[in-house]
C-alpha cells in the first residue's frame, strides 16, 4: 500500500520547483475551496474543448478531501497562490488488469486529478507537478509510474509522452464511449 508522507519535512528537496516564489506541498482542508473552485473551472474548459471527461460527478469535493485525507493531494502554488494539483498514490484502476504492463504493480505509483488553474495553463505547472510525482516515488523506492487519460485528452497524451511515457493499450470503462489509454514509464 502507499506510504503517505509522515510530515512536511519529508518534502525538503522538493518544495522548491517552479522559482523563488513557488512550491509543491501537501493540500491541506483549508485549500479545499481554492481546490474545487479550480477543478469545477478546468472541467468547463475542458467540456468547452469538446472533453467529457470530467462531469459534475467527477472530480468532486469528496474525491478531494480523501486524496487529504490520505496525504496524497499536492499543490502548486506561486505567491500563496494555489495555480495546480495532483493527488498521487498506488491505487491503480481495476480496468489496468486488462493491459499488457512491463512493469509490476507493486513497483509502480500513479496519479490522478491532474490540474492546472484555467488562467495559468501552458505554464509547464503541469510538467513540475509529475516530475515532483516522479521523484516523489522513486524516494519511496519504487521503480515506475502507470497512469491513464481518455483517448480524447490529446493534450494530455502530448504531455505524457513529451514527458517519456510509453503507451501500453486502451480499455473501456462503462461509462464512457471512447477508450482510455494506459501509459507507463520506468523511473
Amino acid at each position: 500500500m502507499f506510504k503517505a508522507l509522515e510530515d512536511n519535512a519529508s518534502l525538503s528537496g522538493f518544495t522548491s520547483r517552479g522559482g523563488w516564489n513557488s512550491m509543491i506541498r501537501l493540500a491541506t482542508k483549508r485549500d479545499l475551496n481554492t481546490i474545487v473552485r479550480i477543478a469545477n473551472k478546468t472541467i468547463e474548459v475542458m467540456n468547452a474543448e469538446g472533453s467529457n471527461q470530467w462531469d459534475d460527478t467527477y472530480p468532486t469535493g469528496d474525491h478531494f478531501t480523501e486524496d487529504i485525507k490520505h496525504s496524497s493531494l499536492f499543490i502548486y502554488e506561486n505567491a500563496g497562490t494555489v495555480l495546480g494539483f495532483i493527488s498521487a498514490d498506488q491505487n491503480l484502476a481495476n480496468e489496468y488488469d486488462n493491459l499488457k504492463w512491463n512493469l509490476p504493480n507493486d513497483q509502480c505509483g500513479t496519479f490522478h486529478r491532474l490540474t492546472v488553474d484555467a488562467d495559468h495553463r501552458n505554464s509547464n505547472i503541469a510538467s513540475m507537478l509529475i516530475t515532483f510525482v516522479e521523484e516523489y516515488f522513486k524516494e519511496l523506492g519504487l521503480s515506475g509510474m502507470k497512469i491513464d487519460t481518455y483517448s480524447i485528452n490529446e493534450k494530455a497524451e502530448r504531455l505524457f509522452t513529451r514527458l517519456g511515457y510509453q503507451k501500453v493499450g486502451e480499455y473501456y470503462m462503462e461509462e464512457r464511449t471512447l477508450p482510455f489509454f494506459g501509459f507507463e514509464k520506468r523511473l
